[in-house]
């Protein structure tokens, strides 16, 4: 686990123990880290004004029990106050640590923090790395990637509340946190002091995916046939409501390129039905043109819309369902749409 990933996992652990000592409101954290770069031996500070303290921060990405000694006259060697962040503390160390008067706080819970403000101390929460495990995949179920999508597109999400999330994003409030934990926990989003998207071209690989196996057949409406293979030359899918999807958005752009497979999304069953009839279409659950439900919401769907569709989108889109002859179209679009979106 990188220093960065410990800073703000370790930090929160502080700040939901001491919300819970003190029976302040989800929304209130005490210390916040400083917006300096950690520097190379591990060392950065985070501080909290309204109880007047501030501590040296020691970045630890795992506390192993053989260098315990080593580890604690590090620690004394420094001026104080210092707290220790690691990865994980074992109870054994935990209680080590706790008698030389060192505190400590690990990504999975763990701590011992005493001033003359409070004292807290937890120990034998199970290693945050299996944690980890268990969580990984919460950001890229159906509610999780309509999240990312929207992060995307909208990255002032990452600082509102959980419940504007769930109301804006349309997805369970329960759910906002695992998949806000699993990003965490996963490397996708970093706090230094404001929160941010990061490994973002790795992120959106794996939305791709998600999106493609996972959500957009859940939001299949029906499935049709054409005897004219010309059809969707002239169909307006905006006079219903609808958008075209990705392959037809390049092929309306592309002189060579014919869709193979043609998708539509509409956010009314009605109006997708009447888009249908008045095209002629046949409905076949095995046909080649297949309307899906559109997932997002206008206000956070983006501003750099293609024909209406986002290019994350359009692109997935594309991958899916271009013949291999026409990858270069694929990845032409990626470096002209997709690339500057994804930058760290």
């Amino acid at each position: 686990m990188e220093k960065k990933q410990i800073l703000q996992q370790a930090l929160k652990q502080l700040n939901t123990s001491l919300k819970e000592e003190e029976q302040l409101s989800e929304d209130d954290d005490l210390f916040s880290a400083s917006k300096h770069v950690i520097s190379s031996d591990g060392l950065t500070k985070i501080s909290c004004e309204k109880l007047g303290l501030e501590y040296a921060v020691l970045l630890q990405p795992w506390a192993p029990q053989k260098d315990i000694g080593a580890l604690i006259s590090q620690i004394k060697s420094m001026p104080a106050p210092v707290i220790l962040f690691a990865d994980f503390v074992n109870p054994v160390m935990a209680d080590k640590l706790r008698k030389r008067s060192i505190s400590f706080v690990d990504c999975a819970g763990n701590l011992s923090v005493k001033n003359s403000q409070f004292d807290l101390y937890v120990k034998g929460k199970k290693s945050s790395r299996l944690r980890s495990k268990r969580l990984r995949g919460r950001a890229f179920n159906s509610a999780g990637l309509k999240l990312i999508f929207a992060i995307f597109n909208q990255p002032q999400f990452l600082h509102a509340s959980y419940r504007d999330i769930s109301n804006k994003v349309n997805i369970a409030l329960g759910s906002v946190g695992p998949v806000i934990d699993d990003l965490y926990a996963s490397g996708y989003i970093l706090d230094e002091g404001e929160r941010r998207l990061v490994n973002k071209k790795r992120l959106y690989e794996r939305w791709v995916d998600g999106y493609l196996e996972k959500l957009r057949p859940k939001q299949i409406m029906a499935c049709y046939t054409s005897d004219d293979e010309n059809w969707w030359k002239n169909a307006d899918p905006a006079s219903f409501h609808g958008v075209w999807g990705g392959e037809v958005v390049v092929a309306k752009a592309t002189p060579f390129m014919v869709p193979e497979t043609i998708s539509l999304y509409f956010s009314s069953d009605i109006k997708q039905r009447k888009f249908a009839e008045s095209c002629g279409l046949r409905e076949d659950a095995d046909g080649e043109i297949c309307m899906y439900r559109s997932f997002w919401s206008p206000s956070y769907a983006g501003d750099e819309n293609v024909d209406a569709l986002s290019p994350m989108v359009v692109y997935a889109d594309i991958v899916d369902a271009i013949n291999p002859g026409s990858w270069d179209v694929a990845k032409t679009f990626y470096g002209d749409a997709i690339a500057h979106l994804l930058k760290d």
